[in-house]
C-alpha cells in the first residue's frame, strides 16, 4: 500500500500534467481558430475560381494543353499532406491508409517508379517506413503554407509532367469542410481530367 507522502506525490504529478495539458489545449485551440480564419478569408476566391471553371467548360470550346493529355503510366507522383505533429486524432492515420492504399495501386510499376512528395512531418515518416526515399520539399509548407510555396511545388510538378518524367500525379490530403468535418480527398493533378473538373467544385464549395 502506497504511503501518503507517494499519494501526495502522485496528486502534484496529476496536478502538473493537467496545467501542462490545460495549456496545450489553448495553444491548439488559438492555433485552430487562426487557421479556420485563413481558411474562410480563401472560400470567397475559391468559389469565384470555380465559377470562372463553370463558365468556361460549359463553353464547349475547344481546349489544347498538354497538361491534359493522358498517357501510359510509367511513373507517378503521389503527393500526401498531412500534420507536423500528432495528438489530431485520426487525421494523419486517414492521410497514411490512404497512401499505402495508392502505393498499392501502383506497385507494379516497381518503387524506383513512384515518388512520394511529402507535405508533413507524418507522412514523410510513414514514407520512410514503406522503404521509400522522400522527394524533397517545405519543411514550414504544412505548418505555415504559403502560396509561394504551394506555388514552387506545383510548377516543380508540371515541368517534370512536361518532361516525361512522372506521367501521372496523385493528390491525398483534407477538405476542410467545418472544425469538426474534414474530408479526406484523393485526387488526380495531373494529366487534368476537364470532364471531373465541375464535379469536384461542386465538392469544395
Amino acid at each position: 500500500m502506497a504511503s501518503l507522502k507517494e499519494v501526495k506525490t502522485r496528486i502534484n504529478s496529476v496536478k502538473s500534467t493537467r496545467k501542462i495539458t490545460s495549456a496545450m489545449k489553448m495553444v491548439a485551440s488559438a492555433k485552430l481558430h487562426k487557421a479556420q480564419g485563413a481558411i474562410e478569408n480563401m472560400l470567397p476566391y475559391q468559389r469565384k475560381l470555380n465559377k470562372i471553371l463553370t463558365n468556361f467548360l460549359s463553353a464547349d470550346l475547344p481546349i489544347e494543353s498538354p497538361y491534359i493529355k493522358a498517357r501510359e503510366v510509367k511513373r507517378v507522383a503521389i503527393v500526401a499532406f498531412s500534420s507536423n505533429t500528432s495528438l489530431c486524432g485520426a487525421f494523419n492515420a486517414n492521410v497514411i491508409k490512404m497512401l499505402l492504399q495508392t502505393v498499392g495501386e501502383f506497385r507494379t510499376l516497381g518503387q524506383d517508379n513512384i515518388l512520394i512528395f511529402p507535405v508533413g512531418k507524418k507522412v514523410d515518416e510513414a514514407a520512410k517506413r514503406l522503404g521509400f526515399q522522400p522527394q524533397e520539399t517545405s519543411a514550414t509548407l504544412s505548418d505555415k503554407p504559403s502560396y509561394q510555396e504551394a506555388s514552387e511545388l506545383a510548377h516543380r510538378l508540371m515541368k517534370m509532367y512536361i518532361a516525361g518524367e512522372i506521367d501521372r500525379v496523385e493528390l491525398i490530403y483534407h477538405h476542410f469542410k467545418s472544425m469538426g468535418v474534414q474530408i479526406l480527398l484523393r485526387e488526380t493533378y495531373l494529366p487534368i481530367d476537364l470532364t471531373h473538373l465541375v464535379d469536384l467544385s461542386l465538392i469544395h464549395i
